[in-house]
């Protein structure tokens, strides 16, 4: 039943294997790598940092100064206005050096339906690409969904988002610029190492590309399929304290897929006191809530992206490709105060472990209460600070809101290997996680989602609201460290709870600063009164 997808899949990565093997980075190799699962459980074969330009408030340059850390103004903020062909431009992005661009944000604005981007590549006096910005990022102009779409399940083109997801690859340098003030942007980009062999995107190639195109929307569209292995399966009734295990194959292997069913009677609660346990080659790596780590939070709603779903029948599935060298082991844990029925599934097949190999993480965070000032920032609530070498690849937020308040102006700020300004500065937590205006009620890709929320519309955010970002192409590699923070900043002064699942891939011996929270995870779900 599954084979047409299965040679679909396998066509697609035959080009990833050709990028492996010392080809260029190009526009068909990228997509290739996009919807390779393994590629992410490896160190980069072509090593790369992930940067990020946005539209983040440039008062703040200095993380120890309270009185300006949180300033707020992240917009109308650009790298400096050049004239071009005797136009006048605004500069969002520019790097000198191979890359390529990997995700680009911005809230879909009507006002600026006519405004122009311009992506200029490896010093051009005229620019590679000019199209109209709302249409690009919103899956209208030459790009088409799943590469570029709208953030909502709703019939709408306006006061939501758009998010572009199409890699543009450059040789030696890219400048992108605008024909009006800038208001809110969010790019991330791959920045090679000197002397990267990278085919700079051009339309011809784009256009000679388009089967490669059509395959690689087809693999994306069909959020969840996996090549299969061998499978094992228990259930059984978890009494608290105790746990359904299995123990995997020996040997060099990887789980491909995990399946796990619950009772929907016993939700809310199961979600976040059933706890998911692996430990492989003897290190415990994954301790993570089934709300977060399939990302549907404590409301058993629907939700699909590349590696997670979440269905209402109370089945929940994951794809993350697992590797271990010797051996592996996966638990569910009820951390609760009554017995559940849980059903456990994993499939398993070999793997090549090698130098590049990473085990696969999954972490959690919750606080509650956390106290905000009223329209201002309150703090840099902390995700996750790693050691060792890996890749960042994901997480799932669950905030809790006792007030119909907007909660979401926090900014992410991300500092690898040390550095003491994050390169990663964020505009919202709205942002980071691919919506805007407080619109979006729900909405699945395969890069962000978000299950049904609590309440709907811009003016209530009482309840629960849960969202996702996998990173495919702008996952976040790191040599010795990684430390990734996102601001508090609430429009009331209220008590919020935040609930973070935080995933990454990592060498062996790597280390984190998320030990379990058994406690937080008993404990009962704060609802509205």
């Amino acid at each position: 039943m599954r084979r047409p997808k299965l040679l679909l899949i396998a066509a697609v990565l035959g080009l990833a294997t050709a990028a492996r093997g010392g080809e260029p980075v190009t526009l068909p190799s990228l997509l290739a790598e996009m919807v390779d699962r393994e590629s992410l459980a490896r160190l980069p074969a072509t090593a790369f940092r992930c940067l990020q330009a946005s539209s983040y408030d440039r008062a703040q340059t200095d993380p120890a100064d309270a009185k300006t850390w949180f300033a707020n103004h992240d917009y109308e903020q650009f790298i400096r206005i050049e004239t071009n062909e005797g136009r006048k431009e605004w500069v969002i992005m520019e790097h000198r050096g191979p890359g390529c661009v990997v995700r680009f944000w911005i809230p879909l604005l009507g006002a600026r339906n006519n405004q122009l981007v311009r992506f200029y590549f490896d010093g051009a006096k005229s620019p590679n690409i000019a199209v109209k910005f709302n249409e690009l990022l919103s899956g209208r102009s030459f790009v088409k969904p799943p590469f570029a779409f709208v953030a909502s399940d709703e019939k709408v083109t306006q006061g939501v988002a758009g998010d572009l997801y199409l890699p543009i690859p450059f040789a030696s340098r890219c400048k992108i610029t605008l024909d009006q003030l800038p208001f809110y942007y969010n790019i991330n980009y791959r920045a090679y190492e000197p002397g990267t062999n990278v085919k700079t995107f051009r339309m011809a190639d784009y256009e000679a590309a388009t089967a490669c195109m059509k395959q690689t929307a087809a693999v994306l569209d069909e959020l969840g399929n996996v090549a299969g292995g061998t499978e094992s399966r228990k259930q059984a009734k978890i009494e608290p304290g105790a746990e359904l295990a299995i123990d995997l194959s020996a040997g060099n292997n990887a789980v491909r897929g995990l399946e796990v069913r619950i009772d929907p009677q016993d939700a809310p609660q199961v979600l976040r006191s059933a706890v998911l346990e692996a430990t492989f080659d003897s290190r415990p790596t994954v301790w993570c809530p089934l709300g977060e780590f399939f990302g549907c939070g404590v409301r058993l709603n629907p939700v699909k992206d590349w590696n997670r779903s979440v269905e209402s029948d109370g089945k929940l599935t994951a794809h993350w490709v697992m590797p271990y060298q010797k051996s592996g082991r996966i638990a569910v844990k009820n951390l609760g105060h009554k017995g559940i029925a849980v059903k456990l599934a994993a499939s398993v097949s070999s793997w090549r472990w090698d130098d590049r190999s990473m085990h696969f993480h999954a972490a959690w965070r919750h606080q509650y209460p956390i106290e905000t000032k009223r329209a201002a920032g309150t703090m840099d609530w902390n995700y996750l600070e790693t050691t060792g070498q890996g890749v960042y690849a994901g997480d799932t937020l669950t905030v809790f809101s006792p007030v119909s308040a907007w909660y979401g102006e926090g900014d992410e700020r991300v500092y690898i290997d040390g550095e003491r300004m994050p390169s990663h500065m964020g505009t919202g937590t709205e942002d980071y996680y691919g919506y805007a205006w407080g619109m979006a009620r729900h909405f699945n890709s395969p890069f962000i989602a978000m299950p049904r929320r609590d309440n709907a519309g811009r003016d209530d955010w009482r309840g629960y609201t849960t969202t996702s970002r996998l990173r495919l192409l702008d996952g976040i590699p790191w040599q010795r460290s990684l430390k990734f923070d996102m601001e508090i900043w609430d429009w009331a002064a209220t008590k919020l709870g935040y609930s973070v699942g935080t995933f990454w891939y990592a060498r062996p011996g790597a280390g984190c600063n998320r030990p379990p929270q058994p406690e937080a995870a008993a404990g009962p779900i704060q609802e509205m009164p």
